[in-house]
């Protein structure tokens, strides 16, 4: 397959040679020519991305004691320079050390969870202390009152609710659960469940909002983003293969609204306004990614016609994003009318790449790729 010939044969030994920082940590980017781009530091969420995806790419069966060393390195790095005294994470890495940025973030420590919940699952003992003490300093430092409902977005707390990061935590939470099938862990990813059905997803908007006001109120600056849409599908899915139980009644909700905001070519642009009117006509390659993700769920449920669009959501991400670049790693982003723009190849993308083909492989039997 295509796509499994580029995951083992060319981007992770791209990545394996060049990702990693020559002092601390993993880089943030590299040129579009795969070269190195000096940087005084990186985002948190790119060394716990990064310790994610070679934990994955071991699970692929890609040379694990390459894989392992990498995802050492990943830990160390998260655990020495990047976690905080109340053991949450901050926002960005110092390669000389330390952090550059220490506001704490659910989103970036919902991404060391991830890490560390994918490590610990496919190396046992490499990560189990970091992972227990990542999830008591989500429960003791994140978890808002019960009034406010889910958890703090940003310490000092926002005043805005914010989508995203939760679901974040839904999908490392998950990750969490799959390890040890903690009831503990499986309660928190209901509990977001919970949330994104009664809050997030707006049946007066028939969509997933982003923005909220501090009361849960409207926010001025609340959209729709199509490729959150569909990586609801993927991760509902995902909770139901987990434990079993029916998948929530807002999937296809979710789907039906995602599929209505594709454009025609499948263009998965940035962000729409409530009225469906396009907000943000950038073109990022996580959308395609997720998309792809959510039809191949879909398909896999008997619908049809998903499984046409994943195969069109596949060829698109792959002459766009995929074949242009230098081998083994991607154009990131296109504008509006098609045209490239990115001015490196971040390495953050590879987490939504690599998890795309991994769930591809599970059904490719049954497409026409």
């Amino acid at each position: 397959m295509l796509a499994e010939s580029w995951l083992y044969e060319a981007s992770f030994p791209f990545w394996a040679e060049r990702a990693r920082h020559s002092k601390t940590g993993f880089v943030e980017a590299v040129r579009l020519d795969g070269s190195s781009l000096p940087a005084a530091g990186s985002r948190v969420r790119v060394q716990a991305r990064q310790t994610y995806s070679f934990a994955l790419a071991a699970s692929l069966g890609w040379k694990s004691k390459q894989a392992r060393d990498l995802v050492d390195d990943g830990v160390d790095a998260l655990v020495h320079n990047c976690r905080r005294a109340d053991g949450l994470y901050g926002k960005v890495l110092d390669h000389d050390g330390g952090l550059l940025d220490d506001a704490a973030q659910l989103y970036d420590t919902a991404f060391a969870l991830l890490a560390f919940a994918t490590t610990e699952k496919q190396f046992p003992g490499a990560a189990s202390a970091p992972l227990a003490s990542v999830i008591a300093a989500i429960e003791a430092h994140l978890r808002r009152p019960a009034h406010e409902e889910g958890f703090a977005e940003t310490l000092p707390k926002p005043d805005s609710r914010n989508q995203n990061p939760h679901m974040h935590l839904f999908e490392a939470s998950l990750a969490s659960f799959e390890l040890d099938h903690a009831q503990s862990e499986l309660s928190r990813v209901r509990e977001i469940e919970q949330l994104m059905e009664q809050r997030f997803f707006d049946r007066s908007v028939k969509g997933l909002r982003e923005l909220f006001a501090a009361d849960w109120g409207a926010h001025p600056a609340d959209h729709f983003e199509v490729g959150h849409q569909y990586e609801w599908v993927w991760l509902l899915d995902k909770r139901m293969r987990l434990n079993g139980s029916p998948a929530s009644t807002t999937m296809n909700l979710l789907y039906k609204k995602a599929v209505s905001l594709t454009g025609p070519d499948g263009e998965i642009y940035l962000s729409h306004n409530h009225d469906g009117s396009l907000k943000s006509g950038s073109q990022r390659c996580w959308g395609l990614t997720e998309a792809l993700k959510a039809h191949l769920v879909q398909f896999a449920r008997g619908d049809v016609h998903a499984g046409q669009r994943a195969i069109a959501a596949f060829d698109r991400l792959w002459s766009m994003h995929i074949a242009p670049a230098v081998e083994g790693g991607w154009i990131d982003q296109y504008d509006q009318d098609g045209n490239a723009v990115s001015k490196d190849i971040p390495a953050s993308t590879g987490y939504h790449i690599y998890l795309a083909f991994a769930e591809l492989q599970r059904v490719v039997d049954q497409l026409s790729l």
